[in-house]
């Protein structure tokens, strides 16, 4: 495959739609969205201005409703989505059996990021994504990773100087710095080496070298790394992401372009080439560099005028001189088409383009053939909107009625509220009659589309069949998870690869059982994103929890249910805030019951009485841990023999009973809900009898 230029480039970015900024399909979607049309006025009546050739109808006046049925039904879906992105439950999949062990691991750092570092972030993006797709049909994740450094000024002396001199390869430069910088003869020399070591310009290293020789002490810029965390954008399909019209599968796509708006500060803070950001600058505005908004009403060129500039992003595979294919991206603006600002390969996405597409429904192959609410609830909502219009101005009619008076030659009349009509019959004046029709009639045709909209999307009705709304919803659900799911995979793969042994250090002395190195998380695994609509119904939830503590826990001899799971699970559907706060992970909760039974036999062998508990959940875990801690210690085991301390023995065997007591009450309540002892109930008593023989 031959090497691609800027122009065939531009010319692709031109076919695909970005060019000539063809926004036609999501500004309809926006305008029945946010119930936008020409001629529209803030007080929502319909006005005749005398610029206006048309004549309103029915009167100048008249009732010109907004209908929010499209706004409601995305907003709805919106928020149900986002907060099953909130509320879900995120796994890692092992590819290759070897990897299974690392799971969990690998699971936790990127809960750490999703429920942590970029919490914000995501959930910002997740809402953005969700909009996207039930408003316009399709919505786009671009992964990404962003890296920020900002530098700061430190102070360096010729002490610093001196000591890492002595850490240098004796036969380098920087071994000679010393005697390089108090040498105002080698100042060239020292210049270009310290430039080189802290990554600044030649006139700061030449300054900070003359007030290192003067006083001893200078001022350095030096970088730091402020932020390196994985990216991600949502994007609107046809402004913000461009593909071929013919693209199938967009990971199959001949290109993909990423739009972006930037001012001049941006541009010069960005690692593109120097000359053609100046040349970009200094461009003037031309065709198809428009900036639009259709929510604000917003349209103006760019270039000097308004401080804009349309930069693009193409993505597109290229075959190397080994005829491998990666990714590659090429960055330029489209009034530029002789040079670009950017090109690089993507080696690190390992041949996969770093977007992600999120349909909201897939009637066809064809990636962009997918509806938005907005397209399907168009007559919907027009029906509603003239069925409001008519009930507004019937009721304008009845309160305020035109007039029916005597004729007079040459007299004109209009026919609206509060008018007088001329009638030919002389003396008599009164109220024209009200139109003879039943209001209910619009009543019951509004109710009836609504309640068709709602059927068709899922929404919960008194009328409607429960079961399909529920389908319905989890399906809307489970689609837009696997989109989520696909880009936690990417995401993973961005951390094995950009995130160093130090970094992952550090985050895992915030967390409890994170990775602290690289080789902790190295193999492949998938990631799932998961919810049940269901659990947003409260009431589904008790009689669910309710059967699991009926039918299922008594039921748990072989002990295969993790009860600190379903514990922490249960205290989230009660309160997710709360449960964050009071909720210890499995592997604290238990070192916390170690250490308070190790603390409780040490001041009993002070001779002070512990703190009994009623009805401990942990009694029998617990036990255990007695049981361990007095038989790994020989000057306990001495103590609790004959002859040794009285008090002590005594105290260790009220401990002993109070736990097997609670054991006891847990067994006896399991009796009387299945009028039998639990075979496994005799291990607790044994251990407990020798807990208290001691």
């Amino acid at each position: 495959m031959s090497k691609i230029d800027v122009k065939q480039i531009a010319s692709e970015y031109s076919r695909a739609g970005g060019y000539n900024n063809t926004y036609t399909a999501w500004y309809r979607a926006d305008s029945i969205r946010f119930s936008r049309w020409n001629g529209q006025t803030d007080d929502g009546r319909k006005h005749q201005y005398k610029q206006s050739k048309k004549k309103v109808f029915p009167w100048d006046g008249a009732a010109d409703v907004r209908v929010r049925l499209a706004d409601t039904i995305i907003s709805e879906n919106s928020d149900i989505m986002t907060t099953a992105f909130q509320r879900g439950t995120l796994r890692a999949s092992p590819t290759e059996s070897g990897d299974g062990s690392q799971s969990a691991l690998v699971t936790t750092l990127l809960k750490y990021y999703k429920e942590n570092k970029l919490m914000n972030e995501m959930r910002q993006e997740a809402h953005l994504l969700a909009n996207y797709g039930q408003q316009y049909g399709i919505g786009v994740l671009q992964v990404g990773w962003e890296k920020e450094e900002t530098k700061a000024k430190k102070p360096v002396t010729m002490e610093d100087v001196v000591a890492f001199s002595q850490e240098a390869d004796p036969q380098s430069a920087e071994a000679n710095l010393p005697q390089m910088i108090m040498d105002p003869e080698q100042e060239d020399a020292a210049v270009e080496v310290v430039a080189a070591l802290m990554d600044v310009r030649r006139n700061t290293a030449k300054r900070g070298i003359k007030e290192l020789r003067e006083t001893g002490t200078t001022e350095i810029p030096v970088a730091e790394v402020t932020k390196n965390t994985p990216q991600i954008s949502a994007l609107r399909l046809d402004d913000d992401f461009f593909v071929p019209p013919e693209t199938i599968d967009l990971q199959d796509a001949r290109f993909c372009f990423r739009r972006v708006w930037m001012t001049e500060v941006q541009l010069r803070q960005a690692d593109f080439d120097e000359k053609w950001v100046e040349r970009v600058v200094a461009t003037k505005s031309q065709p198809g560099m428009v900036y639009s908004d259709t929510y604000t009403q917003f349209t103006n060129d760019t270039g000097q005028q308004e401080g804009l500039y349309e930069i693009v992003y193409a993505y597109y595979r290229e075959l190397d001189e080994d005829g491998m294919p990666g990714i590659h991206c090429c960055v330029f603006t489209p009034s530029i088409t002789d040079a670009t600002g950017k090109k690089e390969m993507l080696d690190y996405m390992a041949g996969v383009y770093p977007f992600v597409a999120y349909r909201r429904e897939s009637v066809t192959r064809k990636f962009i053939d997918s509806r938005g609410v907005s397209e399907i609830c168009m007559t919907w909502q027009d029906e509603i909107k003239t069925q409001r219009d008519m009930l507004s101005d019937r009721a304008s009619l009845i309160i305020n009625p035109p007039i029916v008076h005597a004729a007079r030659s040459g007299s004109n009349y209009e026919f609206k509220p509060g008018t007088a009509i001329a009638e030919m019959r002389q003396g008599e004046v009164r109220y024209l009659d009200p139109p003879r029709s039943n209001p209910m009639e619009s009543l019951s045709i509004i109710e009836y589309v609504e309640r068709q909209a709602a059927e068709y999307f899922g929404r919960s009705t008194e009328k409607g069949d429960p079961t399909t709304a529920a389908l319905r919803r989890q399906a809307m659900v489970d689609t837009y998870m696997s989109c989520w799911s696909e880009a936690f995979t990417m995401i993973f793969k961005l951390i094995q690869e950009f995130v160093s042994d130090e970094e992952l250090a550090r985050i895992a002395g915030k967390e409890v059982a994170l990775p602290k190195s690289s080789a902790e998380i190295q193999g492949n695994f998938d990631f799932r994103t998961v919810f049940d609509v269901r659990e947003m119904d409260q009431d589904y939830m008790s009689s669910k929890l309710q059967a699991m503590s009926q039918f299922v826990l008594p039921e748990d001899t072989a002990g295969v249910i993790d009860r600190a799971a379903y514990t922490k699970f249960k205290a989230t559907l009660i309160d997710p805030v709360l449960a964050d706060m009071v909720v210890q992970d499995k592997t604290g909760a238990t070192q916390q019951s170690f250490d308070k039974v190790n603390s409780d036999i040490g001041f009993m062998a002070l001779g002070n009485e512990p703190q009994y508990v009623e009805n401990d959940p942990t009694a029998e875990m617990k036990m255990k841990f007695m049981e361990q801690i007095l038989g790994n210690n020989p000057k306990y085991q001495e103590m609790l023999q004959e002859g040794g301390d009285e008090r002590f023995s005594e105290l260790v065997q009220n401990y002993g009973k109070n736990l097997q007591h609670s054991v006891t009450q847990r067994q006896n309540a399991e009796v009387g809900r299945v009028g039998v002892q639990p075979v496994g109930g005799g291990q607790g008593g044994q251990a407990g009898g020798q807990g208290g023989g001691y």
